[in-house]
């Protein structure tokens, strides 16, 4: 009996996108507007990814040098956001005093409601609370086993988009993935209230830390500042999280180091009545699965703003490799953008499958710049577009011709790099 026998429901489709993440919304969104009948599947409840459900919601950069280097329907979705007064968008300058000051807040609700409200309006068919089981890919396409609440559901797409940020769909259809030796730790997003810190004894604090236990790289100096912020901003060791044992590794390490310190806190005069008031549904990863795409990206090429012939959209956030004992940061040159070609968003030889998102062909520390949101958003967007004239055309994903992929680009209003 084929597996597939087993699903109750066949959806036939031009495109589906795996993950509804901060990459997949858009890559569905676009997808949609290039005419492709299209399905989005999220195993959340909610929409948003890394921006939602791990309430990392200040993304960035989409501008670079005072210029705006994304734009499309993720810089739609910002400025609808604003008018609803649910993004603050702060002054752009030619060079900001600190990068992250160009980063964009986001209301959670208001994010999470308005992209809903685009996708309804794209006529996306979106399935939330489903996850794909299997992947078999032919030569007409890719047939995909999802597991709903309800049980089996075969998709048949011409098209994928895996917008994991894991690689899983590339993974299920045996693409060649990597992983760092040692991955980036992730972070879990939170609040903390019920005290006034300048009651604190912190004195005590001091007295009492090298006895509680604590990781080596976390200071008491650090539980300090995090105390002036009402954030416990700690980096838990992350390893495998694009596999269900890893990922349950990383929340339940966040958990147990987090009520460490919360419960250490309220051992402190001053902070006996601390709570922890909010925690993100989930931790935020950083770092897991890397595709072996049919180019990569590498830190030099991305700091030197190399002009690749099939450029898709700019990235303009510093190397960024988060350690446990801090950052290590390389930034671009003045007036450099990095840029990121349509090959690293293929899995070498793929025929049906794009990726979006961290995900993408990239080397350990270019992949540090280029896993951020507004990235992540602009490589959606490209991918969704590709996948539409792939479906469209019947041709494997490689033989996407560039200069119509940048012509629906740039029909979704998105900013493609200029060609040299």
């Amino acid at each position: 009996m084929d597996i597939f026998d087993y699903a109750k429901e066949k959806i036939v489709t031009d495109v589906a996108v795996i993950g509804a993440g901060t990459a997949g919304v858009f890559a569905a969104i676009s997808a949609a507007r290039s005419g492709a009948q299209t399905v989005l599947v999220e195993k959340n409840s909610i929409l948003g990814g890394t921006v939602t459900a791990a309430c990392v919601n200040f993304p960035g950069l989409f501008f670079a040098w005072g210029k705006q280097i994304v734009s499309g329907p993720c810089w739609d979705a910002v400025k609808r956001c604003e008018k609803l007064g649910g993004a603050h968008i702060p002054q752009i300058s030619y060079k900001p005093v600190k990068h992250w000051h160009e980063q964009i807040t986001l209301n959670r609700f208001v994010y999470e409601a308005v992209i809903s409200q685009m996708c309804r309006e794209s006529k996306v068919n979106v399935i939330l609370n489903a996850m794909p089981s299997y992947l078999h890919e032919n030569k007409d396409g890719v047939r995909i086993l999802v597991t709903r609440k309800q049980g089996l559901c075969e998709i048949f797409a011409k098209t994928v988009i895996d917008a994991t940020g894991d690689a899983n769909a590339a993974s299920m259809c045996g693409y060649e993935t990597v992983k760092s030796e040692v991955q980036q730790p992730a972070t879990q997003q939170n609040h903390i209230s019920g005290y006034d810190f300048e009651k604190a004894d912190t004195a005590q604090m001091y007295e009492k830390f090298d006895g509680a236990g604590f990781p080596e790289y976390l200071t008491c100096e650090r539980l300090v500042n995090y105390l002036k912020f009402h954030k416990i901003d700690v980096h838990i060791p992350c390893r495998n999280a694009d596999t269900s044992e890893g990922k349950t590794a990383a929340e339940r390490n966040s958990l147990e180091l987090l009520l460490k310190i919360y419960s250490f806190y309220r051992s402190i005069r001053g902070l006996e009545n601390l709570t922890v008031d909010f925690i993100a549904e989930e931790t935020g990863i950083r770092e897991s699965a890397r595709i072996v795409g049919e180019t990569e990206i590498s830190a030099e090429d991305y700091l030197d703003g190399k002009n690749y012939p099939d450029s898709v959209c700019y990235a303009f956030y510093p190397i960024d490799l988060h350690v446990n004992t801090g950052i290590e940061q390389r930034f671009l040159k003045e007036d450099t953008v990095g840029k990121v070609p349509y090959r690293a968003l293929l899995p070498k030889n793929s025929k049906h499958i794009i990726c979006a998102g961290r995900c993408i062909s990239s080397d350990k520390y270019a992949n540090s710049a280029v896993r951020v949101e507004a990235v992540c958003m602009a490589t959606g967007q490209a991918a969704g577009c590709a996948a539409a004239i792939s479906a469209k055309q019947n041709i494997c994903v490689r033989d996407v011709n560039y200069g119509a992929l940048c012509e629906s680009l740039a029909k979704i209003g998105a900013t493609v790099p200029k060609r040299q």
